[in-house]
């Protein structure tokens, strides 16, 4: 069962009325503390119905429940009526901008800016090449991205023109871009990437993005992935670093480090750090250069097997992408023979085949730690702290960090 069908199902047992599995939203109806406690028995029962292993510990709950996204979508569906901006898998969306509990109000204000200017004659043929609207970042320094399958000099004319309307508007938005994606992918910033053509383009504002995670601003691509709840940053780093301890001493390998978020956070305290994905610019600028090395590719059981750095006390942290790694790439992980391992499971699914894995190349679960980076839905972010089989050394036994819902 998964874990989606886990929590409707605690959640008729517990006598608590959810929309219907569609709903892009089925859980901001709730009260936060309801919802805290029906995911906790919801992973419980997930864990138990898997026979899984491990400490499984209480959920960590969201400091900011409601009005938390720091990147929101909406898929533009041309009616006969209207324009309809809606969430993904809503064909049968109204006119207008879908409202959201969880986009915060300055995200709604500018998706309802777009959809004046995009719902007119003059924006027909951009409409027709739209795939998606993204907003991306908080109140005062928003960025907009519209996802289009093509775009022409008459496309980008009108374009310029909505981005001048977005700079007089008064709703903080310090850059627009064009990005082009002809798949229309449902990933709308990670499709596979056409060849030999300008895949995005700038309308204006900095080319880059930047959070502010335990006092390090960290700067990428408006285009580069990045967590939804910036507000659990700090709950994530913060476990992280709690799970893999003692950092000293010991090489951090960091998988799928994207623009450096654990390498830059945890690295202070490590003795090395070989981040694999691209991460560079924010560890000079964060003073890790000196002791940081980058390797950008593909995760693949070849690459890390000539990675190098594989001597000497080491601890690999690896954060994939929903669909889970590559098959392989554990059993490459656990060859180099890491003291702890902490992967990060952003689909609760995944979790079963991803420990079963582990367990066949020698290592159990030790410390499990579920996250509600995604509250107001039916998923969690979970850390799962990883050993060798024969070493029974000391797990930290409590976090120092993170929040608790009473109530």
């Amino acid at each position: 069962m998964a874990f989606v069908d886990v929590v409707r199902a605690v959640a008729g047992q517990r006598g608590v009325r959810l929309p219907s599995a569609s709903h892009p939203e089925p859980l901001a109806h709730l009260e936060y503390a309801e919802e805290w406690r029906l995911k906790n028995e919801a992973v419980r029962a997930f864990w138990k119905q898997h026979g899984l292993a491990g400490e499984l510990r209480e959920v960590v709950a969201a400091p900011t429940p409601r009005g938390y996204r720091w990147t929101s979508k909406r898929r533009a569906l041309a009616r006969r009526a209207g324009l309809a901006l809606a969430f993904s898998g809503d064909a049968g969306a109204r006119p207008g901008v879908a409202a959201s509990a969880l986009d915060p109000p300055e995200h709604l204000a500018l998706y309802a800016h777009l959809h004046l200017q995009l719902d007119r004659p003059v924006s027909a043929a951009l409409v027709a090449q739209l795939n998606y609207i993204i907003v991306r970042g908080s109140a005062g320094s928003l960025c907009a991205i519209l996802n289009l399958r093509a775009f022409d000099a008459a496309i980008v004319r009108r374009a310029k023109q909505i981005a001048e309307s977005l700079q007089s508007a008064g709703l903080g938005v310090r850059a627009a871009f064009l990005y082009l994606d002809p798949t229309s992918s449902d990933y709308y910033l990670e499709a596979r990437r056409p060849t030999g053509i300008l895949v995005w383009k700038r309308l204006f504002g900095p080319d880059w993005l930047e959070v502010s995670v335990d006092g390090r601003r960290l700067r990428f691509p408006p285009v580069v992935f990045s967590q939804v709840n910036a507000a659990m940053l700090p709950v994530l780093t913060a476990t992280a670093r709690d799970l893999l301890r003692p950092l000293e001493g010991r090489l951090l390998l960091d998988l799928y480090c994207g623009y450096g978020l654990f390498s830059v956070s945890l690295g202070d305290q490590a003795s090395r750090v070989m981040g694999i994905d691209a991460a560079r610019e924010n560890a000079r600028r964060t003073g890790l250069a000196g002791k940081a090395r980058f390797r950008a590719g593909r995760i693949t059981a070849a690459l890390l097997a000539s990675a190098g750095g594989s001597h000497g006390a080491q601890l690999a942290l690896l954060d994939p992408p929903r669909q889970g790694t590559e098959p392989g790439v554990i059993h490459a992980i656990a060859r180099r023979a890491p003291e702890r391992a902490l992967h990060v499971f952003c689909g609760t699914d995944e979790i079963p085949r991803g420990l079963e894995e582990w367990r066949r190349a020698g290592y159990r679960a030790a410390s499990v730690v579920p996250l509600d980076l995604f509250p107001g839905t039916a998923a969690l972010e979970t850390l799962v702290l990883l050993a060798p089989h024969e070493r029974r050394g000391s797990v930290p036994r409590r976090l120092t960090h993170g929040h608790r819902v009473h109530g």
